[in-house]
């Protein structure tokens, strides 16, 4: 797989089986035609497809589904912009995916500064810091927590514009204190909410399947368990993969000492 070398920092490649897949993250319209995929034989290029995509970046009034993970560096951004003509208020409100009511997480009335409301995200909800233009009410949650799953949309005034439905996972280890050589570790990956078919697939360091689920509404994690025979292998990831498309990869790795991070 090959691309330009500036976006190959936004890249995660996932090798499964017999098929290398390429996750973009932060994609732009350029981005579209970076990517090439060569097939090689020893050493030789025998076959060569172009990955091309079209990015859309008129967001609004859209549905999206977005994948965090629940890790210390996972962030969601969430988006609202209007070229057109200036709007008087704006805000974006978050429904919790287990049927809570609606709540309302940020609101401005243009020219004012954006206020952050309740406590659902306290100091996590980053705002740009300047008042409300009328055009521009795009914030970020940092760092993005399990429980943040749910559907965020942003009204201008009274119209609805980009409506986002976040899935969040997350890794968890048994025991989740440092373990002594020789120990056994469990590992858990699940879904905050299930809304359609998934699965859940573990994959080691050789880029092999170890274990998979489907998942359905009461059945929303997958566990793996590392022997010590196979604690020597590097690292594991939980992959989350919806229409036999991975969205989302999150590692668990071996430190040399035997202790395990994401």
């Amino acid at each position: 797989m090959d691309s330009s070398q500036h976006n190959r920092g936004n890249t995660d490649q996932i090798r499964l089986d017999n098929t290398v897949y390429l996750m973009v993250q932060h994609v732009t319209v350029e981005d579209g035609k970076l990517y090439v995929c060569d097939v090689q034989e020893n050493g030789t290029i025998v076959h060569t497809s172009n990955g091309d995509f079209t990015v859309n970046n008129n967001l609004s009034k859209g549905r999206y589904t977005l994948y965090r993970s629940s890790t210390d560096h996972s962030q969601l951004h969430l988006v609202c912009y209007n070229n057109g003509d200036g709007y008087s208020r704006a805000q974006w409100s978050w429904t919790p995916h287990h049927l809570h009511p609606l709540k309302v997480i940020a609101s401005a009335e243009r020219s004012q500064p954006i206020n952050v409301k309740g406590t659902d995200f306290g100091n996590r909800l980053v705002t740009s810091g300047k008042p409300f233009d009328g055009k521009d009410f795009s914030v970020r949650i940092v760092p993005v927590w399990f429980q943040d799953a749910g559907i965020y949309t942003c009204f201008l005034d009274f119209y609805r514009f980009p409506t986002i439905d976040l899935i969040t996972v997350k890794v968890t280890a048994e025991p989740s204190d440092a373990v002594a050589e020789g120990d056994t570790v469990t590992l858990t990956c699940s879904v905050f909410h299930v809304t359609e078919p998934m699965r859940l697939v573990w994959i080691n360091g050789d880029g092999k399947s170890v274990g998979e689920k489907t998942l359905t509404v009461d059945e929303k994690s997958q566990s793996l368990v590392i022997q010590k025979a196979e604690r020597g292998r590097g690292n594991w990831r939980c992959g989350l993969f919806h229409q036999d498309l991975p969205r989302l990869l999150v590692p668990y790795y071996q430190e040399p000492r035997g202790n395990y991070n994401f």
